[in-house]
Parts: structure tokens; sequence; C-alpha cells
């Protein structure tokens, strides 16, 4: 699990800023401060892992994100020849930091070069050079900590017709914009079931059922029926249900938050403990209660040993996870739940929560709106 991320020259953050990371985590605040940067650092670094086992150069553009080239990552106050800095701690016994900096690839401009990897193991720092064979165990383990990056975009596809059919990835994740969420519930008979703190209803353990136990809860009345699945078909359609009857409906009859919601829960389902879920926005297109209830869904994901970070401008997204902090079903706590507000200033406060769920330094301008409108209601209305 990551403990502590740093960041220094890169993009909003020209100094070095240091982020205590949890089991859980929510960061939210002001828009364009600094929140989905924090996140960039971990994606950039999870598709490098993928095609770069020795992390020798940084990949900007690939299947999670596309950020152009070197000058559009570097802090454009930092000056010509200072490099990018991304730190990572780990809270592993061998490798318990990562250092990294990354400067211009003159050849190869939509590349990174890492010029230095420091590793902290047992209290030894050690320079990692990819070309050397000693290199290799601490590299695999670097790598394998930090490629396991499920990611679901606010980007998400709505709602589809059909989907042809694809093969599934060897890390089986449903894409940034939940591109191979059909595919993999279409397959369910061939992957694991769902962990059994994620277990819901009576029926079978296998992840279409759990989804549609969970798209259920969450959305209070949910089917998912895969038509297609026999070898003469190339394509899969999903159909939905949200009432009590026998009807299937095409996606786009039933409304868009079914169709935004589906990765999320079918990314919770397929986790393993060790990896890492990164979401943004998981509110869209759901009213509170939802909302509340994808809160806790998270929560116990989380409590099964995958980290979770989500980005998120909503209160209801917020309370529901202290929530999930201290319903006594969920095995995780408030010190388990990192809240980094991110403010106008580009600086990010951690927030301290005690065992009440309480927020003892609340900053101004955080989930204030409500009042601050009621307020002026009141005013104009007298």
């Amino acid at each position: 699990m990551l403990n502590q991320i740093v960041l220094q020259n890169f993009k909003c953050f020209q100094e070095a800023t240091s982020f205590e990371t949890s089991k859980l985590n929510l960061l939210t605040g002001i828009n364009g401060r600094g929140k989905s940067t924090l996140l960039q650092s971990i994606l950039l670094l999870a598709q490098t892992a993928r095609n770069d086992s020795n992390l020798k150069n940084l990949i900007i553009n690939d299947e999670l994100l596309h950020l152009g080239n070197y000058d559009d990552l570097k802090n454009s106050e930092t000056p010509r020849g200072e490099n990018i800095h991304i730190n990572f701690k780990f809270d592993s016994q061998i490798i318990s930091e990562a250092r990294m900096q990354f400067s211009e690839n003159i050849d190869k401009p939509l590349l990174a070069s890492c010029v230095l990897t420091e590793i902290h193991s047992n209290g030894v720092k050690s320079i990692i050079e990819p070309q050397k064979e000693n290199s290799n165990f601490i590299l695999q383990e670097l790598t394998g900590k930090i490629k396991k990056t499920h990611f679901v975009s606010a980007d998400r596809m709505g709602p589809v017709k059909y989907v042809d059919k694809t093969n599934i990835p060897d890390f089986i994740n449903v894409g940034s914009r939940g591109e191979q969420t059909i595919n993999i519930l279409a397959d369910y008979l061939n992957l694991d079931n769902v962990q059994d703190k994620l277990y819901r209803g009576n029926d079978a353990p296998h992840l279409l059922q759990q989804t549609t136990e969970w798209l259920n809860y969450i959305l209070e009345g949910a089917k998912i029926r895969i038509d297609g699945q026999d070898k003469t078909s190339s394509v899969l359609t999903m159909l939905l249900n949200n009432k009590n009857n026998s009807y299937s409906y095409k996606p786009a009859n039933v409304g868009f938050g079914y169709s935004y919601i589906l990765p999320l829960v079918v990314t919770g389902l397929i986790a393993k403990p060790g990896e890492i879920i990164i979401i943004e926005n998981p509110e869209a297109h759901l009213h509170p209660r939802a909302q509340s209830r994808i809160s806790e869904f998270f929560s116990i994901v989380a409590s099964c040993g995958i980290q979770v970070f989500i980005e998120s401008h909503s209160e209801h997204i917020l309370n529901g996870l202290r929530v999930g902090t201290l319903n006594p079903e969920i095995e995780i706590n408030h010190k388990e739940l990192a809240i980094h507000y991110f403010s106008e200033n580009f600086n990010s406060t951690k927030l301290v929560m005690d065992k009440k769920g309480k927020i003892s330094n609340w900053p101004n301008g955080f989930f204030d709106q409500q009042e601050i409108d009621l307020s002026t209601i009141f005013k104009l209305s007298r």
C-alpha cells in the first residue's frame, strides 16, 4: 500500500509537496487545484510499469492517460535543467521508499527519461541501475506494486446498444472508460468469485450475480441480462431492468446512472488485495442516496485490502465515507480514511477526523455552499 506521495516540479506542484495516503482516500476541493495531478502521478507510473519493467522511461501517453509531452508534465515555473521528482513510500518490508527523477528525453519527446531511482530497503539506500542484474528483483517489486492499478475516469461510457467481443486483458480491469465491463461480465464463469466481505444476497457469489445485487442495492432496483454469449455472435448486448417485472430494456431507456455506476461496481468486485483503485466522480448521474451507498460499497472494498482513491466534489460521497468508518459492520476506521482538501492556492490540507466522524480542522469553503445558499435564501425572502 502507498503510505505517502511526494511531488516536486510536477505540473502545478513546484515545491516538494507531500500527501499522506491510507486504505481509503478522498480528494476533494476547488477545481483545477491538483487533485487529478496527484492521481496522475500514480497512473503514469502504472502505465509505465505495465510496459517497461525497468522504468527506464516514463510513458506519458498510453492506455490510462494521454498528457502530451514532457513540457506538459513539468511545472511551468521550474527552471530548465531541474528534474521532475516523484517519491512513493510503501508499507512494505522489501521496499519502503522509491525516489524517482525524470528528465526530458531529447530523442523521444513523448517519453521522460528516468535518470535516477533510489530504493530504501530495510534502511539501506541504493541506486538502482536497470542494466544491472542485481536491480531486477527490486524493480520487479516496485513495478509489481504499482502496475495493478484500476482506473475509471469521469469520462465513462454512457448507455450503449452493444459492444464487440474482445479478449479480457491479463490484468483484468474494466478500462478507463468502462469499455471492458460487459465483456468481463459475460465471462463471469471463468472468473473468481467475489470476496466474502462483498457478498450480498442469498444467490450465487459469482461476479454477474453480485454486480446485480450491488446495483440493486445502490439504485434500489436492477437486473442485468447479457445476450450474445454464444459462439456465433461477435457482439454482446446488455439489457437492464429497474422495475419489478420480467421485462428487459436497452440501457438508453433505463437511465444514465445505471451505465455510469456499472464499471465502478465491477471494478470493486474484481479487484484483488494489494491492488489500487482510482475512481473519478463516482457521484455522476446518481441521486444522494445512491451516492451514499456507493461510498459504503467502496468502504467495504477498502476493508478487503484494496487501496481506494476517490476524486469527488460531492458532500454525499464525503459523508458516506464518514459513515463507513463508523459502521461496525465495515472493518475500516477513521484513521484509515484520508481526506485531502485542495484549496485556491494549490495547497492541500489533510483533514483530521476523530472516531466519532467529526472533522476538527474543517476549512473555509469545504462543503459549506448549502449553508451559504440557505442563508442567502433567508435574507432575500425577508
